[in-house]
């Protein structure tokens, strides 16, 4: 019986002292796919990082973040990325859970290059709907990596993504892929929706503005809730 005890005890140990395998590798169209073509670095805070270089200067590639194995592979789709004018690109791989607003929340690849023109598509009820090069669909940048695209909605359910122009790269709940899923956004009102992404950290978010009719009844409530209290 003690001697059962006794490795019971040996075992939690072991299983609390020895850390899980913790590295991430970078498999893609530069290296061949390789599952552990080339590790990443752990900076010690939930995120990995790599600097990949030797690429065509401009170029687009396609790749995943893996655990070194097939088994575990970072997103569903290949992610995708083009390299800067001199051949390189740094991706960022976060399994951190975020809680700022933007879209994935968990698992997101960064990079440091910007394909730079991106589109909105969905289903708008629109003649552009789907449209991944429709002109009045393109996004404005904003500075730092990120788009974004005002559009003025009727109550109701709407489907959507952000996508680097005439192509189905893609970035979405799901984080950066080739044609990723779909956003939903659901509206009770009228309202105007900002639609933005961020193409560097690879995250994608909506804010949504209440009709002016909405907001004055939003400020005429307020005005009454002071009222209340003198």
């Amino acid at each position: 019986m003690r001697k059962i005890l006794l490795t019971l005890i040996v075992a939690c140990v072991i299983g609390l002292t020895v850390p899980a395998n913790a590295d991430y590798y970078l498999a893609g169209g530069f290296n061949s796919w390789d599952p552990a073509g080339q590790l990443m670095t752990d900076n010690s805070d939930g995120t990995f990082s790599a600097t990949v270089t030797g690429l065509d200067a401009g170029v687009r590639y396609e790749f995943k973040v893996t655990d070194g194995t097939w088994g575990t592979a970072f997103p569903g789709a290949n992610s995708w990325l083009f390299a800067d004018g001199a051949g390189e690109v740094e991706v960022t791989f976060d399994t951190n859970v975020a809680t700022d607003g933007w879209e994935g929340t968990q698992y997101r690849i960064g990079l440091n290059t910007d394909p730079g023109t991106w589109t909105l598509v969905g289903g708008f009820g629109e003649a552009t709907d789907w449209n991944n090069a429709a002109a009045e669909m393109a996004m404005a940048s904003q500075g730092g990596g990120i788009y974004m695209l005002s559009k003025t909605l009727a109550a109701g359910t709407y489907e959507w993504k952000a996508v680097v122009t005439g192509s189905w790269d893609a970035i979405s709940w799901d984080g950066r892929s080739v044609n990723t899923s779909n956003m939903t956004l659901s509206l009770t009102e009228d309202a105007q929706v900002d639609f933005y992404v961020d193409a560097l950290t690879g995250v994608v978010k909506t804010e949504i503005i209440p009709e002016p009719t909405t907001m004055a009844l939003l400020g005429l409530g307020a005005v009454l809730a002071i009222r209340r209290k003198k």
